[in-house]
């Protein structure tokens, strides 16, 4: 094939970009167009996985519901994306519809030629002709023009806030606003080890502030991944018992100080820690898991709580907010992707703080993390997995 990939079917390099970060996006292009210039048999197959993989990533983008079936096809899956963009086919509505039902004709068109030319997913006699540049052309060009169709709809749509992976620069306006209203109010947890961070929106009192509970490993990993890597060499440098005996002397001279105090003198009492803000734990909830409401709020009360309902308000706030949490929480196939999991730990340990539920505590975890792969997409259930 003499022309470049880019020149005949300029819409997969635009994806990329548009994505830069999408990291099976870019493996996927890269196979793609080694494949087109070698004039490989899997030509088909990675323009359709291609075509699937920009479908998947805008219906995360704008936390849009997915198709019903486990394995849908690429018709169900553009039907679900022009949906979600706002773009129906409904016919006799005029150009607009005559175009949408032509992409997914083209759709359609893709799956046939796959299945006809395609050699690699279904496997083929060995003395099959292999695709021929004609065939190659006009299925590049097909999906050339579905993927030109998306991207073109997708930069009129604003990405769901909880599920987009796009970079903060993206929402701009949105940062500026937030850094313009509101007030912050910072100090250091040395018991749990946690920077304590106060957000205070507009008129809220500090009793109506949003709390944040940040220990050092994920302020590093977020903010300056080289810190993280710096901070991990230098605790190798140092042995667990050099770094013992480093706290050591601080003990010993809060021991001292005690001892000044004359019995003459009455200690103060120690004031009570303030309790966590309770303003990010929902009262309703009616997002995408709405129907599990129930059934985890069941699990809590029976299985963790051994029945005591004595709490069951304050339960049901614990349940809507987690049911929030997983709708950015649940990425694809999360149960299976060891960062994914922890970020839900994290979240779980967060949530019991803020709720302060007698008996859940950290042990209550592992039966929370197994409930939640058998019900939430993505988890180990396979027939609900996105």
């Amino acid at each position: 094939m003499n022309r470049p990939l880019d020149d005949i079917a300029p819409a997969f390099r635009a994806a990329c970009e548009r994505w830069p970060d999408a990291q099976n996006l870019q493996q996927h292009y890269n196979d793609l167009a080694r494949t087109y210039e070698e004039e490989g048999s899997s030509l088909i197959e990675l323009t359709k996985s291609f075509l699937e993989a920009v479908c998947w990533t805008v219906i995360n983008e704008l936390g849009a519901t997915p198709p019903d079936s486990s394995t849908p096809t690429t018709t169900e899956l553009l039907s679900c994306v022009l949906d979600a963009l706002g773009l129906r086919n409904r016919r006799g509505v005029g150009p607009l519809g005559k175009v949408i039902s032509g992409h997914n004709k083209l759709a359609e068109g893709l799956n046939e030629l796959r299945n006809q030319h395609g050699s690699v997913a279904h496997g083929r006699d060995g003395f099959l002709d292999a695709i021929s540049s004609r065939h190659a052309r006009v299925y590049l060009l097909s999906a050339d023009s579905v993927i030109a169709l998306i991207l073109s709809a997708y930069d009129g749509k604003e990405p769901n806030l909880l599920t987009t992976r796009e970079p903060p620069e993206r929402f701009r306006h949105l940062n500026e606003r937030i850094d313009a209203g509101c007030a912050l109010d910072a100090e250091v947890d040395v018991e749990e080890g946690v920077l304590v961070v106060r957000v205070l929106a507009g008129a809220q009192t500090p009793d109506e502030a949003i709390e944040l509970r940040v220990p050092p490993s994920e302020l590093l990993y977020h903010l300056d991944r080289q810190a993280y890597v710096s901070v991990l060499e230098a605790l190798r440098e140092v042995p667990p018992a050099e770094r013992e005996e480093e706290i050591k002397p601080v003990v010993e001279e809060e021991t001292e100080a005690a001892k000044v105090v004359t019995e003459g003198e009455s200690m103060a009492p120690p004031e009570p820690a303030p309790e966590p803000s309770r303003l990010q734990l929902l009262d309703a909830y009616q997002g995408r898991y709405r129907d599990k409401v129930t059934a985890l709020y069941e699990f809590v009360i029976h299985n963790l709580l051994n029945g005591n309902d004595a709490q069951a308000q304050q339960v049901l706030r614990f349940v809507n907010t987690l049911l929030a949490e997983m709708e950015h929480l649940a990425v694809v196939d999360w149960a299976k992707r060891e960062p994914e999991q922890a970020a839900v730990r994290v979240t779980l340990k967060r949530l019991f703080r803020l709720a302060a539920i007698e008996g859940l505590n950290e042990q209550s975890i592992e039966p929370l993390m197994d409930w939640l792969r058998r019900s939430i997409a993505g988890g180990n259930n396979d027939d609900q997995s996105l």
